[in-house]
């Protein structure tokens, strides 16, 4: 199994890998593990650690980030560019609302 998702982050990163597999397979759980530090972010603020739940939206972002790179070096591999172009747009919009929120 360590052999099958080194081999796909491999490939993501080296931009072979298709968009869809990248966006799905990848994403999910990039958007899991997001929204479980935002929550637990949220919660370390309440209970009065303003610095960790800060460190844990600096995480939040890197994930994101991580994802991010990996989705848009894919993004070429699809069989029409408005997918390419709408793929780009949507990765740009979450960068930058994941920076402000």
């Amino acid at each position: 199994m360590f052999s099958a998702l080194s081999q796909f982050q491999s490939n993501a990163a080296a931009g072979k890998e298709s968009l869809w597999k990248v966006w799905w397979l990848a994403g999910i759980p990039v958007g899991w593990t997001a929204a479980a530090l935002v929550i637990a972010a949220e919660e370390l603020r309440l209970a009065g650690h303003h610095g960790w739940g800060d460190c844990l939206d600096v995480v939040r972002f890197l994930v994101y980030f991580a994802w991010c790179r990996l989705a848009w070096r894919c993004a070429g591999n699809v069989r029409s560019r408005l997918w390419t172009v709408g793929s780009r747009v949507a990765l740009s919009a979450g960068l930058v609302f994941m920076a402000i929120f």
